[in-house]
């Protein structure tokens, strides 16, 4: 019998495949190879960040280059990269002297902002008929924005592409392209790029836009809170974060202004970005008008009865399920608090995505914690109006004002005693350490046990609840800061044409 040699039987072992069927199959072979080669390429890449980055510095500006030739050229092509040109920038009517972009193509619900600048728009609209205000907003999420009609406001729908620039961020895990990131998410954007010299003022109204950086036209920027920075690690998405860190970070260095919300937000801004109180604005939010007006008994009797509520007898939270809104400790301590008190509930009423810690978030209700998820205006005006208490505990926030419309509507509010909370609730709001379970539940028995001193955080609330009544004074902040940069600018072209 002829002798095998051992060493040949190895490697013949080794050449022979697992799977005899893929490693015959052309197409296996192909991707197989094809992904040994991107593990190769992302290695390199990895080990050598200098070849990475001179990588996407070229791609970015051969890829720039050729969308922005293609849509100079009015090439057919270009309809694949752009929305094509908003054209009502070159037909301005003879009664419009400012035309002034408003972008809001980022915001996807309904919130404290959005109702901010609902009433901003609206209001600006009115005070100053000349000004044109084009609304930038998302094709996907158009059913959410809902402005009253105004011959001087505009909405343009617009194509979002942050989804192809994140993925493309992701892949690469960079932080920024600095300009050319800027001009090539204009171009995929809404071709925003050839509007430079047609737009008086771009306004971010919630600091979360990467596509306002333009050389002619001055740009202003409400950035609300620092919370992409402030919050730890894995808290929220890392993606979503990092988009988040390059939108403020892009708004402060491009911005003419920065405005914000509260005097905890401007200390923020300044010490984190080294920059002047001069230079970021403060203007407090205030909307008188969200004080709900008295409904018919009848409604009322039903909508309570709908959630299996009587009156003054549960507390409520209203806010969407983000994790720093900190549902899930309030629940745990209102579990310990029904141990002693065997009567009053808890009502959670804001829109929410179906999941918190993992779990799905009607694992948390029971017969004594409801979760509403979102709530018309009229039914949340009489739940809160018949709440025994409000509960806001909240690990961030820059303004709070939920609180503020809790307290004009005369409910005792027990909040946070973190970032700007304690500053817009003042003297009315029985405080408690958000992160200790048994601080909210032991605000929870006082405010159940004490009516003295529910009376007394009611009076202080109406009180508390004025400084922030004040719409048209908002109105005119935000006009006058308008004014100053778009004048300054007007000098500046001024200047450069003598």
């Amino acid at each position: 019998m002829k002798r095998t040699d051992k060493k040949t039987v190895d490697t013949e072992k080794r050449k022979s495949p697992k799977n005899p069927k893929k490693s015959n199959c052309y197409p296996y072979q192909i991707f197989a190879n094809i992904k040994n080669l991107n593990h190769q390429i992302k290695l390199c890449l990895t080990r050598h960040p200098i070849i990475k980055n001179t990588l996407v510095f070229i791609s970015s500006f051969v890829f720039t280059f050729f969308v922005y030739f293609l849509v100079q050229t009015r090439s057919p092509l270009s309809d694949v990269f752009t929305t094509g040109r908003i054209s009502i920038l070159k037909d301005r009517p003879a009664n419009v002297t400012r035309d002034i972009i408003v972008d809001m193509s980022s915001f996807w619900e309904v919130g404290g902002v959005m109702t901010l600048l609902r009433a901003l728009i609206t209001d600006i609209s009115k005070k100053r008929p000349n000004w044109r205000l084009l609304v930038l907003v998302s094709k996907n999420q158009k059913h959410i924005y809902d402005f009253p009609q105004s011959p001087n406001v505009k909405l343009i729908e617009v194509n979002n592409a942050f989804s192809f620039i994140l993925y493309f961020e992701r892949i690469l895990n960079l932080e920024s392209f600095g300009l050319f990131h800027d001009k090539l998410v204009q171009l995929l954007y809404y071709d925003l790029i050839f509007c430079d010299r047609d737009c008086d003022l771009v306004w971010d109204p919630d600091g979360n836009s990467c596509c306002s950086n333009f050389v002619t036209v001055p740009r202003i920027s409400t950035v609300h809170d620092l919370l992409c920075f402030d919050i730890p690690p894995g808290f929220f998405d890392g993606i979503l974060m990092r988009k988040t860190k390059i939108c403020v970070e892009n708004a402060i260095h491009f911005s003419k202004k920065i405005i914000t919300v509260s005097e905890f937000s401007q200390k923020r801004i300044c010490d984190k970005f080294h920059v002047s109180k001069d230079f970021v604005k403060l203007i407090p939010t205030k909307l008188g008008e969200r004080v709900y007006s008295s409904t018919n008994p009848e409604k009322c009797t039903d909508v309570l009865k709908k959630y299996q509520l009587a009156p003054q007898n549960y507390f409520i939270f209203c806010s969407s399920w983000w994790k720093n809104k900190n549902h899930l400790t309030l629940i745990k301590a209102f579990n310990k608090f029904a141990e002693k008190n065997s009567d009053i509930k808890l009502i959670l009423v804001g829109k929410h995505t179906g999941v918190l810690d993992s779990r799905p978030i009607e694992e948390f209700s029971s017969d004594r914690v409801i979760i509403t998820g979102f709530v018309p205006d009229e039914e949340l005006g009489i739940l809160l109006k018949n709440a025994l208490a409000f509960i806001h505990p909240s690990v961030y926030e820059g303004f709070g004002m939920p609180i503020i419309e809790a307290l004009a509507n005369g409910i005792p509010v027990a909040c946070s005693n973190v970032t700007s909370l304690p500053e817009v609730a003042g003297p009315a709001a029985l405080l408690f350490d958000p992160f200790n379970v048994d601080s909210i539940t032991q605000a929870m028995h006082r405010l159940a046990d004490d009516p003295q001193l529910r009376k007394d955080l009611i009076k202080k609330g109406y009180e508390q609840a004025k400084k922030y009544s004040d719409r048209d004074a908002m109105v005119d902040e935000y006009i006058r800061v308008m004014e100053e940069v778009m004048r300054e600018n007007d000098l500046r072209k001024a200047e450069k044409g003598k």
